[in-house]
């Protein structure tokens, strides 16, 4: 199953976000992630979740890890309101990726994209 399909299985993100993570480290290629915005925030998502901490010094790309809700959590069924997790990027990223926030399946296109060059 995709991420895009899964809708909100966090499991399927947090194998997508982690082994694109590595791809960098299995090609010889650690340098591409401190040159690209998107593999940097894709190294802070993947660390993160892999070490439960996501307010690690070395990562700067990810503002906060909040998630923002517009109706009480276990009044309705779920995925009655399909709320992607947005991804909300620090100054200097949203500039380079020209948008403020990103939810997890938009990252994980432009990740792919990013890598089918290689």
């Amino acid at each position: 199953m995709s991420l895009e399909a899964s809708g909100q299985n966090t499991d399927i993100a947090f194998n997508f976000f982690v082994t694109a993570e590595h791809l960098p480290d299995w090609l010889n290629q650690r340098p591409l992630v401190k040159n690209n915005c998107i593999l940097r925030v894709v190294s802070h998502i993947a660390n993160g979740a892999k070490h439960f901490n996501l307010e690690d010094k070395r990562h700067k790309s990810v503002k906060s890890t909040e998630k923002f809700r517009v109706y009480e959590e276990g009044v309705y069924e779920p995925n009655v309101f399909y709320e992607p997790p947005l991804i909300p990027f620090t100054d200097d990223e949203s500039k380079e990726l020209n948008t403020k926030e990103i939810d997890a399946v938009e990252l994980g296109k432009r990740v792919l994209e990013f890598w089918k060059p290689y």
